[in-house]
C-alpha cells in the first residue's frame, strides 16, 4: 500500500467508534458497507489491504443514495463520488490509525471502483448507449440528442429482434413478451456525455444471469455484437459489412453517430452483448461505412413505393398495419413511427382511404412508411 493520497491529514480519532449498519458486499468480510463513523453516515469501501492494515474509502451518504445504489440507478463510483471523502487507514479490527481528507480525483485510478460497476452483477445494464461529444453535460444536452440516443437504442434492439425472429412485420403480430425484448425499461441516465441504460424486464433477469446461449436477449445481443464487430476495420474495406442482412445494417445505422453535429461517437455496451463491462466505440468513419453499404443494399433489395389503400388491420403495440384494397392490388404489411400513430389510428377507425409512401422490401412487399395521409388530406412525413 505505497500509493500516495492527495489530501490533508486529519485526526483518525474522528472514526474511533465505527458502527457497521448494513453490509452491501461481503467477500471474506465486509468490502462495502454503510456505517456510522462519528462524523456522518457513510458508505465505506475497502480499497486496499495487506497483512497488517487496510485502507477504506469513506463517503458521506444517505438513504436516497443507498436506495439508488441498491436499485441500479447509480454506479458504485457515482455513489462514493462526493465533494468530500476520506481515506481511513485501520488495522483489521477496524481501529483507526491514519486518515486523510480528499476527493476521488486525489486517488489513483487503480484503487477506485470501475466506472460502470453496479453494486451487484444483476444490476449491470442489459444495454446502454452513450453519445459522446463536446458540451453534453447535465443541463446542456439538446433534446434532439436525447431523442437520438433513446430512439436509436430501442430501434437497434427492435431491428436486431427482427433479424433473429424475422419479426415484427414478417410473421404477423409480435407477442407482448417478445415486444418487451426491445421495449426495455430505462434504468438510468448519465451525463458528461449523454448515456441511457436499459435493464431487462424483471422476469428475464434470472434467465440472463444463467448465461443461457439460447436466452432470447442473448440472441438479440449476440446479433448486435456480431454486426458491430463486422463494422470494425479500415475505411476502404466494406466486405465484412456486406455480409450482413439489412435488418442488422439498419440496427447499426442507429448505433453510429451522425456525420455532422455535436455527437462524434457512440459507445455501446451492456451484458447482452456478451463482453461484460467492455464497450464498443463507434465513430464517424464507421458511420460512413455503414451508410455506404446500407445504401447499396437498399438499392438492390428495396424500392420507393407510393400506394393508396385502406388500413384494415392495425397492431398498436408494434406500430404496424396491413394495407388492403390497394392501388397495386396487393396486401402490404406496413411499419410506421410513433409520431404518426394518431393519424394511422384515425384512418383505421374511420375506414378512410390513405396514401402512403416509403421503402418497400422487394422479397416480401413490406413497407417502411415515411409519408402518410388520408386521400385528399394533408400529408404527414416522418
Amino acid at each position: 500500500m505505497d500509493w500516495q493520497i492527495k489530501g490533508l491529514t486529519c485526526d483518525p480519532s474522528n472514526f474511533q467508534n465505527i458502527e457497521i449498519l448494513d453490509v452491501l458486499i461481503d467477500v471474506d468480510g465486509p468490502r462495502l458497507f454503510t456505517a456510522e463513523t462519528g462524523l456522518c453516515t457513510a458508505l465505506v469501501m475497502l480499497v486496499d489491504e495487506d497483512d497488517q492494515r487496510a485502507r477504506y474509502l469513506v463517503a458521506p451518504t444517505n438513504d436516497e443514495i443507498v436506495s439508488q445504489l441498491e436499485n441500479g440507478i447509480v454506479t458504485v463510483r457515482k455513489a462514493v463520488d462526493q465533494p468530500l471523502v476520506w481515506v481511513l487507514e485501520a488495522n483489521h479490527a477496524l481501529e483507526p490509525q491514519n486518515a486523510w481528507r480528499t476527493t476521488l480525483s486525489g486517488l489513483p485510478e487503480s484503487v477506485l471502483p470501475e466506472k460502470e460497476r453496479m453494486l451487484w452483477p444483476h444490476l449491470q445494464p442489459a444495454f446502454r448507449l452513450r453519445a459522446i461529444g463536446e458540451g453534453l453535460s447535465a443541463g446542456t444536452v439538446p433534446s434532439s440528442v436525447i431523442r437520438q440516443v433513446v430512439e436509436g437504442a430501442s430501434t437497434a434492439l427492435r431491428k436486431a429482434a427482427a433479424h433473429v425472429y424475422k419479426e415484427p412485420a414478417k410473421q404477423g403480430r409480435v407477442s407482448n413478451s417478445r415486444k418487451r425484448l426491445y421495449d426495455l425499461p430505462v434504468q438510468h441516465f448519465a451525463y458528461n456525455s449523454f448515456e441511457v441504460a436499459f435493464s431487462l424486464p424483471e422476469e428475464s433477469q434470472e434467465c440472463l444471469l444463467q448465461d443461457d446461449a439460447d436466452a432470447e436477449m442473448h440472441q438479440i445481443g449476440s446479433a448486435l455484437a456480431h454486426a458491430i464487430r463486422r463494422s470494425e476495420g479500415s475505411d476502404d474495406n466494406d466486405s465484412e459489412l456486406e455480409t450482413l442482412e439489412i435488418e442488422l445494417l439498419e440496427a447499426l445505422e442507429k448505433l453510429v453517430p451522425p456525420l455532422s453535429g455535436i455527437v462524434t461517437e457512440f459507445e455501446v455496451g451492456g451484458t447482452i452483448l456478451g463482453k461484460g463491462d467492455e464497450t464498443y466505440r463507434l465513430g464517424r468513419e464507421t458511420s460512413k461505412r455503414v451508410k455506404r453499404v446500407l445504401q447499396a443494399v437498399r438499392t438492390k433489395e428495396e424500392k420507393i413505393t407510393t400506394l393508396e389503400g385502406l388500413v384494415s388491420e392495425m397492431d398498436r403495440d408494434n406500430f404496424t398495419f396491413t394495407l388492403r384494397q390497394t392501388s397495386d392490388h396487393k396486401d402490404h404489411v406496413c411499419s410506421f413511427s410513433a409520431e404518426i400513430f394518431d393519424e394511422v389510428m384515425a384512418a383505421f377507425v374511420n375506414e378512410s382511404r390513405v396514401a402512403i409512401s416509403g421503402r418497400e422490401t422487394l422479397k416480401n412487399g413490406n413497407i417502411d412508411v415515411s409519408i402518410f395521409n388520408e386521400v385528399g388530406g394533408d400529408s404527414t412525413q416522418v
